[in-house]
Protein backbone atom coordinates (compact mmCIF):
# COMPACT_ATOMS: atom_id res chain seq x y z
CA UNK A 1 0.00 0.00 0.00
CA UNK A 2 1.26 3.24 -1.13
CA UNK A 3 1.92 5.79 1.98
CA UNK A 4 0.08 8.99 1.66
CA UNK A 5 1.69 12.84 0.97
CA UNK A 6 3.12 13.62 4.46
CA UNK A 7 4.74 17.46 5.62
CA UNK A 8 5.97 18.30 9.35
CA UNK A 9 4.57 20.91 10.87
CA UNK A 10 5.25 22.76 14.32
CA UNK A 11 5.90 19.32 15.77
CA UNK A 12 2.74 17.14 13.81
CA UNK A 13 3.16 14.63 11.14
CA UNK A 14 0.34 15.20 8.53
CA UNK A 15 -0.68 13.01 5.97
CA UNK A 16 -3.29 13.69 3.21
CA UNK A 17 -5.10 11.61 1.42
CA UNK A 18 -7.11 12.44 -1.72
CA UNK A 19 -9.73 10.36 -3.20
CA UNK A 20 -10.74 11.14 -6.04
CA UNK A 21 -14.71 10.74 -7.19
CA UNK A 22 -16.46 9.03 -9.99
CA UNK A 23 -17.57 11.06 -12.89
CA UNK A 24 -21.39 11.57 -12.50
CA UNK A 25 -22.56 10.41 -16.06
CA UNK A 26 -23.49 13.30 -17.91
CA UNK A 27 -20.07 15.08 -17.23
CA UNK A 28 -17.88 15.83 -20.05
CA UNK A 29 -14.63 13.85 -19.47
CA UNK A 30 -12.81 17.12 -19.25
CA UNK A 31 -14.86 18.55 -16.15
CA UNK A 32 -13.14 19.14 -13.09
CA UNK A 33 -13.01 16.46 -10.62
CA UNK A 34 -14.41 15.77 -6.98
CA UNK A 35 -11.79 14.17 -4.38
CA UNK A 36 -13.06 13.07 -1.11
CA UNK A 37 -9.88 14.72 1.27
CA UNK A 38 -8.82 12.78 4.18
CA UNK A 39 -6.05 14.66 6.52
CA UNK A 40 -4.08 12.75 9.56
CA UNK A 41 -2.65 14.16 12.02
CA UNK A 42 -0.03 12.71 14.55
CA UNK A 43 2.20 14.61 17.03
CA UNK A 44 5.69 13.48 16.84
CA UNK A 45 7.32 11.21 19.54
CA UNK A 46 11.06 10.66 19.95
CA UNK A 47 11.65 10.51 16.08
CA UNK A 48 8.46 7.89 15.94
CA UNK A 49 4.80 9.40 15.18
CA UNK A 50 2.23 9.07 18.16
CA UNK A 51 -1.03 8.31 18.19
CA UNK A 52 -2.89 9.56 15.05
CA UNK A 53 -6.32 11.61 14.67
CA UNK A 54 -8.16 11.55 11.23
CA UNK A 55 -10.14 14.52 9.76
CA UNK A 56 -12.67 14.66 6.96
CA UNK A 57 -11.99 18.14 4.70
CA UNK A 58 -15.46 19.63 4.44
CA UNK A 59 -16.74 19.61 1.17
CA UNK A 60 -15.33 22.02 -1.75
CA UNK A 61 -15.73 23.08 -5.41
CA UNK A 62 -14.04 20.49 -7.83
CA UNK A 63 -10.92 20.70 -8.72
CA UNK A 64 -8.73 20.22 -11.95
CA UNK A 65 -6.33 17.57 -10.39
CA UNK A 66 -4.66 16.19 -7.22
CA UNK A 67 -2.26 18.06 -6.28
CA UNK A 68 -4.99 20.69 -5.60
CA UNK A 69 -7.06 18.18 -3.64
CA UNK A 70 -3.66 17.40 -1.26
CA UNK A 71 -2.92 21.54 -0.87
CA UNK A 72 -6.28 21.92 0.22
CA UNK A 73 -5.67 19.04 2.78
CA UNK A 74 -2.51 20.27 3.81
CA UNK A 75 -4.08 23.47 4.59
CA UNK A 76 -6.63 22.02 6.85
CA UNK A 77 -4.78 20.25 8.63
CA UNK A 78 -2.73 23.11 9.31
CA UNK A 79 -5.93 25.38 10.58
CA UNK A 80 -6.36 22.29 12.69
CA UNK A 81 -3.09 22.81 14.48
CA UNK A 82 -3.59 26.00 14.70
CA UNK A 83 -6.95 26.19 16.02
CA UNK A 84 -9.01 27.46 13.20
CA UNK A 85 -11.46 25.32 12.59
CA UNK A 86 -14.26 25.14 15.00
CA UNK A 87 -14.78 21.54 16.07
CA UNK A 88 -11.14 20.17 15.61
CA UNK A 89 -8.09 20.13 17.41
CA UNK A 90 -5.36 17.98 18.24
CA UNK A 91 -5.57 18.71 21.97
CA UNK A 92 -5.74 14.96 22.26
CA UNK A 93 -2.60 14.10 20.70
Amino acid sequence: MLEPFTEQYKGYAIGVQALRRAKEPDQPADAPRRFDIVVTIARKSRGERAKAEMFGVPEHDPLDDQLEAHKIGLQYARDIIDGKIDGSSVDKL
